[in-house]
């Protein structure tokens, strides 16, 4: 009778323990699956607002550059950057 009830035990025991990992397994795969699919709509969002403003982008005109760097003035250059000189 003894050994029964040690049997019993054990597995309820494995029963309460398998139970509570596949408890947890699943609200840790639920956890994950919220988060990624928060962070999705968050990158969908904020790609639209920077579509957004790139249509906003201001427009220059050659002849108020020139005027504004004194045509290109080796004298109002301050350097060469990866897309060309840079004038103060």
């Amino acid at each position: 009778v003894a050994v029964e009830k040690r049997n019993s035990n054990g597995k309820k025991k494995a029963g309460i323990i398998a139970s509570t990992v596949v408890f947890g397994m699943g609200m840790l795969m639920l956890g994950m699956i919220f988060c990624i699919r928060r962070r999705k709509f968050r990158m969908n969002d904020n790609f639209e607002d920077v579509r957004k403003e790139d249509m906003e982008l201001p427009i220059f005109y050659l002849s108020t550059v020139a005027n504004a760097t004194g045509n290109f003035s080796s004298r109002n250059k301050l350097g060469e950057g990866g897309f060309g000189p840079v004038y103060k």
